[in-house]
């Protein structure tokens, strides 16, 4: 290329972006409405802040509440992969996201960290607990929007006794043995509640939180979207009205609890019979279950006991479709092990005394399944 035909068409170029720049503040924001009502449109829609200044000022950042609260500012899909570093360097503060879906890493940096205790994760939010500041109030982080819910209520118990956690709305919920707990941003302590029966698994599904217990029984969390100071809320049971659980005389070799999962728009019950798995879709509204033998032909599950997870398994290697990974214990040893809904096989991938290095990306995943910082 000459160098006047270079000049024209860096020009040209310049033009190009100055005409972006100059689009009108209520087209910027209309594309952004858009843009943020599609799947996974927040991260693209913050990525529209961040063109010009002129977009930062027509795109409206959300706000602390909204970022935690709309499930369009979620960053759901999203996983994080590491812990921060607990060395003093450049990096200290940085950790790998993947978004699950497509495949797309994402480094970020989170100096909030330092200053916290990660608790847990759910739908793309980091469950936080002060760490120098007993007694250790917790925190809910949006890590795309950098946005942080401040909670009055403190933890009281170990963190390393916390199951799981999930966030209905503004109310974050905790989960252990027999027993649920929440809080609103203005509550002074976490509601507990007495379920009676053992809890084997927790998802979140269109915004709501659903439990599962050993008993047949499906709850879930009932929390005003409107109020987040409303009055606490109440757990509804939802009887299934088909027998999804093994009878108590089955000798299983492989000790693996019942487990809620999102995946593909649907909620999902997967439930251990012997060495193979049943997956069920969950109708709420019916309160019923329906058994399906496949994932639609491109997804894939990742269950643990801290949580659970869809993938898209044709973007994502080594990941095979109509699989279900499960990180669970044999014995006394905890495996990690693989589920094939075409042939209903169970493969061993490896145990947690012998572990293979480096860490494939199944075992990145399964660990992220089981993750707590203690």
């Amino acid at each position: 290329m000459s160098m006047t035909r270079a000049k024209r068409h860096d020009r040209a170029h310049r033009s190009i972006m100055a005409d972006w720049a100059e689009l009108l503040p209520e087209l910027v924001q209309g594309i952004a409405d858009c843009v943020l009502s599609t799947t996974g449109g927040g991260e693209a829609y913050m990525n529209m802040r961040a063109v010009c200044s002129s977009w930062r000022s027509a795109v409206a950042k959300p706000s602390p509440l909204a970022a935690i609260t709309d499930l369009r500012f979620r960053p759901r899909h999203w996983v994080m992969l590491d812990l921060p570093s607990k060395k003093e360097d450049d990096d200290a503060d940085g950790c790998l996201f993947l978004h699950v879906l497509t495949g797309r890493f994402r480094f970020l940096r989170l100096p909030v960290l330092h200053d916290h205790i990660l608790v847990g994760a759910s739908d793309g939010l980091l469950v936080l607990g002060d760490r120098d500041q007993p007694p250790n109030l917790a925190r809910v982080l949006n890590p795309l929007t950098g946005d942080m819910l401040h909670f009055a209520a403190p933890f009281h118990q170990p963190f390393s006794n916390l199951w799981s956690t999930a966030v209905s709305h503004s109310r974050l919920i905790l989960w252990g043995y027999a027993m649920l707990a929440w809080a609103a941003p203005t509550s002074d302590e976490f509601t507990k509640e007495d379920i009676g029966k053992s809890t084997a698994s927790m998802g979140a599904f269109h915004g709501n939180v659903y439990v599962v217990d050993l008993q047949r029984q499906l709850f879930k969390f009932i929390s005003p979207a409107e109020q987040c100071d409303a009055d606490v809320a109440l757990i509804a049971q939802v009887p299934l009205n088909v027998d999804v659980y093994s009878d108590e005389d089955e000798e299983e070799e492989i000790l693996f609890s019942y487990s809620l999962v999102e995946s593909a728009g649907e909620l999902l019950l997967i439930r251990p019979h012997g060495r193979a798995l049943q997956v069920f879709i969950v109708d709420v509204e019916r309160k019923s279950l329906q058994e399906v033998k496949s994932l639609g032909g491109c997804h894939a599950l990742f269950l643990g006991p801290m949580r659970c997870m869809s993938v898209d398994a044709a973007n994502l290697p080594s990941v095979d479709s109509d699989c279900i990974y499960l990180l669970h214990w044999v014995g006394k040893s905890e495996h990690m092990s693989v589920y094939s809904l075409r042939d209903d096989k169970m493969e061993f991938i490896s145990s947690g005394d012998h572990p293979d290095r480096p860490f494939s990306l199944v075992q990145v995943l399964l660990r992220y399944c089981d993750f707590l910082d203690e």
